[in-house]
């Protein structure tokens, strides 16, 4: 053994041997490797490996065809030696691509190809085949709607009728697809807008049900200038008026309501004179219990009703006190008569459902708390601001003692608003006069008229008359004379 080890041969033998062991581990790792990518000198065995999300290039006529039915990306399948899938998984020089130049219209099954492969790797797509529809393409223009957000929130603005470039745009896909278009929007955001502003909208496609459409158009924005004018002071009066919440949604189980408090209670409001005369209070704050978990405060933004351009302030802070209910009751106070706020002087109200004008309310909390709770305590109310004519259902809105849920027990009442009849002084534009003042004015207008017919005619027929009979006695007497004269001339 000494002397093996003492021969520089066996040594060398033993180096080689050692080197090419390493060498071999080295190619069964999975390193990332770099450089030349062709077989290696010493073959490590084949292995098979699956690449994943490799995207998938399709060849057609695009001016001409639209095709679908194409994945996104697809997997393969890699086998062959070790270090050259590493080398290739590495710089992702190979790819996978449908040629569907020379098909026509129709639904094809196409295989796929590859491309960038080494001769030495063997590629299988999962699918190896796809099932494609092509189809013609088209285009159809349709005109630009907008749609505002936030409108509500432009305190002392209107906003006046947009100006949309281009006005229409062109949508691009199958015949059938484009059927589908029914509403084509850009969507503006009013919020902070308190002067005329151009802005960039995304065009959106909607189906009629009001469905998204991934449908390509062109362009793909337009610039909407929406014109916002400010009224006139002249136009509009300020009113302070007292500010109430509406409580929205349920407390979780267990929970109670003690109090809910506004800061400030009151806020001043402008907009016209007809508007506001209708308004005694603000309902325009939303609390939702189903949101409150333990006693909190927020800050909520004041609701402008329908009319009204400014609210000062804006926003308000909200306090809700919550405490755990021990002994929970509930009760039902029936008779709470229905008041009517904002019914404008132009209509005639008739309420259909409840006829008694009178509604039912339950009540739960705390039981100490709802034994002492009374009719007297508790307000039913509807607001008729800006209701039209005709038959409505409208809500009914029910307060009290904060520290206790009410609710109603019929939410909606149904009302019919009539307009009221102008006088017919206002209708025919003269008043109609009694018959005994039309009397009374012919008998003062008779006068004026009948002595000028007698002025004008009477007077001038007499003398004529007067003077023939006198000239006909004339002639008479002239005769008379005549044959007195014959006779005596005989005698």
């Amino acid at each position: 053994m000494d002397k093996l080890m003492e021969n520089h041969w066996f040594l060398k033998g033993i180096s080689l041997l050692l080197a090419l062991m390493l060498y071999m581990s080295t190619n069964l790792t999975d390193k990332n490797t770099t450089g030349n990518t062709s077989a290696s000198l010493f073959p490590t065995g084949d292995v098979t490996e699956t690449v994943s999300n490799v995207v998938v290039a399709v060849n057609y006529d695009e001016d001409k065809y639209i095709v679908s039915g194409v994945p996104k990306y697809v997997k393969i399948k890699l086998e062959g030696p070790k270090n050259v899938i590493t080398a290739a998984r590495s710089q992702r020089e190979f790819g996978v691509s449908l040629d569907l130049r020379g098909y026509s219209t129709g639904t094809y099954d196409v295989p796929l190809k590859y491309t960038g492969m080494e001769n030495n790797l063997k590629a299988t797509a999962q699918p190896a085949k796809v099932k494609v529809t092509i189809q013609k393409k088209a285009k159809k223009s349709f005109p630009v709607e907008v749609k505002y957000s936030n409108e509500s929130q432009m305190q002392g603005s209107m906003v006046e009728k947009p100006t949309i470039k281009p006005g229409t745009v062109e949508v691009i896909g199958t015949e059938e697809e484009l059927a589908k278009v029914a509403l084509v929007r850009a969507y503006i955001d009013l919020k902070g807008i308190t002067k005329t502003v151009t802005k960039t909208a995304e065009i959106v496609l909607y189906d009629e049900e009001g469905r998204k459409l991934d449908l390509q158009t062109t362009p793909s924005k337009v610039n909407v200038t929406i014109p916002v004018s400010n009224p006139t002071a002249t136009n509009n009066i300020e009113k302070t008026v007292p500010l109430t919440y509406v409580k929205k949604g349920s407390l979780p189980e267990g929970l109670a309501v003690t109090n809910i408090g506004i800061e400030p209670n009151e806020v001043t409001i402008s907009g016209p004179k007809d508007v506001l005369d209708n308004i005694k209070s603000l309902e325009g704050v939303e609390v939702d219990l189903s949101k409150i978990t333990e006693s909190t405060t927020f800050d909520a933004s004041v609701l402008l009703p329908k009319g009204v351009t400014n609210v000062s302030p804006s926003q308000v802070k909200v306090s809700v006190e919550v405490q755990k209910q021990k002994n929970v009751k509930h009760k039902t106070i029936d008779g709470i008569s229905i008041q009517k706020n904002g019914l404008s002087d132009e209509f005639t109200l008739q309420l259909l459902s409840p006829q008694s004008e009178k509604i039912s309310v339950d009540i739960s909390g705390e039981a100490s708390i709802v034994d002492k709770i009374t009719a007297a305590q508790i307000t039913a109310s509807i607001n008729l601001q800006n209701v039209s004519s005709g038959t409505h259902d409208i809500p009914i809105q029910v307060s009290g003692p904060s520290n206790v849920s009410i609710e109603a027990k019929q939410k909606n009442v149904k009302v019919t608003l009539v307009k009221k009849e102008k006088p017919d002084q206002e209708v025919q534009g003269k008043p109609e006069q009694p018959d005994s003042q039309k009397d009374k004015e012919n008998e003062t207008e008779k006068p004026t008229e009948k002595p000028t017919e007698k002025s004008t005619e009477k007077p001038t027929e007499k003398p004529t008359e007067e003077q023939n009979k006198e000239s006909e006695k004339k002639n008479e007497a002239e005769k008379q004379k005549e044959q007195n004269k014959g006779a005596n001339s005989n005698g």
